[in-house]
């Protein structure tokens, strides 16, 4: 009986954190690059990162299993020197995605590539993160809490007006802490696109109409969409109209960029039926902000 008991708790137990946790996280670590590596030590690291990104609670939310963000970070690692306290240098690929209201489809939050990016792993190093408590020995876990707060900040703010401020202010105290490192993207003012410009981007006061827009597009636009089409339709159009204004005050700044290169495929699909008046609206839209876009034309064309 008392073994019976331990198992229910146990799974009572378990359901409840399952329904906790904020991320459905999928993690590949790819090392095809890397000559002479043993591909075991990448294995072991992508299980590891898996386990810990999908059983740490990032919130005080509680999340229902269908309601959970889809996040996904590939890690391409180029190069790996032994020598130099195991030291890898590569890319990484952050894409997230979260349920739209009464339907099955799942919408594009955040598609971003960090080109500058360094950290130290040797196998059997530990996986873990405190927040508030930079450790330079553990610039991958800084770098990925650093872009789980972004994807926070992104999916509260589609939910509610400003809403994810709190998990954006936990972005930038990563930042701050990190900045003092020598690891690559932290440093202020070095490139446009690191970690440090974009999180001052995203905080930058100039830039909450931005935010705004995550909100109206997704709450106001894509959820009603299983209720009333036109209605959401008009919505996102209404605000494709707004960043084109935001583009003439802040141009080429790259959360604005983020935004359309993560959301080309989901207008395309939105507008390519519309008559050609609406598709060149969200044309001229998307190629004020991103005119070098892959395939941009199709927004003008649709199908």
């Amino acid at each position: 009986m008392k073994k019976v008991f331990l198992t229910l708790v146990s799974f009572v137990l378990g359901s409840v954190v399952s329904m906790a946790q904020e991320l459905n996280c999928s993690i590949t670590v790819n090392a095809d690059n890397v000559p002479g590596t043993s591909k075991d030590m990448y294995k072991d690291l992508e299980s590891a990162l898996a386990d810990f990104f999908n059983t740490h609670k990032w919130t005080d939310a509680v999340f229902q299993k269908e309601e959970r963000i889809d996040v996904t970070f590939t890690l391409y690692i180029d190069q790996s020197s032994e020598a130099n306290g195991g030291k890898q240098t590569g890319m990484l690929s952050v894409t997230a995605s979260r349920p739209v209201f009464n339907t099955s489809y799942t919408t594009p939050l955040f598609n971003y590539q960090d080109n500058n990016f360094t950290f130290n792993y040797n196998p059997g190093d530990r996986i873990d993160y405190s927040e508030g408590d930079y450790d330079v020995s553990q610039n991958l876990m800084a770098v990925l809490a650093f872009y789980v707060n972004i994807v926070l900040g992104l999916e509260f703010d589609s939910f509610s007006p400003l809403g994810g401020t709190s998990f954006f202010e936990k972005a930038e105290m990563i930042s701050a802490a990190a900045r003092s490192s020598d690891d690559e993207g932290w440093k202020a003012f070095a490139k446009n696109d690191n970690r440090y410009s974009l999180i001052s981007l995203y905080m930058d006061a100039n830039m909450a109409n931005l935010r705004n827009v995550y909100y109206e597009y997704h709450r106001l636009g894509l959820d009603v969409m299983a209720d009333d089409l036109n209605k959401g339709k008009a919505k996102i159009m209404e605000q494709m109209t707004y960043l084109r204004e935001m583009q003439r005050a802040k141009p080429f700044a790259v959360p604005l960029q983020i935004f359309v290169n993560t959301k080309f495929d989901e207008l395309y699909n939105l507008y390519r039926l519309d008559d050609q008046k609406v598709r060149d609206e969200v044309y001229n839209a998307v190629a004020a902000i991103a005119p070098q876009m892959k395939d941009i034309d199709k927004l003008q064309k649709g199908n």
